[in-house]
């Protein structure tokens, strides 16, 4: 169920924040928080990732965190944190 908050978080920020950059000059206080709200779930993706278990490709699911940890950060992470902080 995650998965799909964050994909709708990813349309959302693909789609409305070109249109806030380009045409909006003012945000509602509503606004804002929402952002705040979508940066917030970002990250807070970013730290269940490092919990959450994977396929190592060969049919085996890796459950060491320290495994999980390791596979993350040489991957998908710094492009997750560089792009989920906000601007």
């Amino acid at each position: 169920m995650w998965d799909i908050w964050v994909i709708l978080l990813l349309i959302y920020t693909a789609l409305f924040v070109p249109y806030a950059v380009s045409f909006i000059d003012n945000s509602s206080d509503g606004q804002f928080i929402f952002d705040l709200i979508v940066d917030a779930s970002f990250l807070t993706d970013i730290v269940l990732t490092f919990f959450s278990i994977y396929d190592d490709g060969t049919g085996n699911y890796v459950t060491n965190r320290n495994t999980i940890a390791k596979n993350y950060i040489s991957g998908w992470f710094f492009i997750d944190f560089f792009t989920s902080i906000p601007f």
